[in-house]
């Protein structure tokens, strides 16, 4: 079942993961990607982050502040 049949609009949503992967899959579906520095993400971030064809929307501590930045943004 996808986001459609669900009722889900992919444009008003999010994406929170460690991994530049995570942030791309976000940007591909029209979604916004918050990369954690948490688990793989420092190691990503530590990379040439330059080269990413897109930025994360926001890089957050741990998911706590993902959260804190996501009801931020839908306010």
């Amino acid at each position: 079942m996808g986001a459609r049949e669900l009722g889900i609009d992919l444009r008003q949503s999010f994406v929170v993961g460690d991994r530049y992967g995570d942030v791309e899959t976000a940007h591909a579906k029209g979604a916004r990607g918050i990369l954690l520095r948490t688990g793989y993400g420092e190691t990503e971030l530590a990379s040439d982050a330059s080269l990413w064809p897109a930025q994360p929307d926001f890089v957050a501590d741990d998911l706590a502040g993902a959260v804190e930045w996501i009801l931020r943004e839908v306010r």
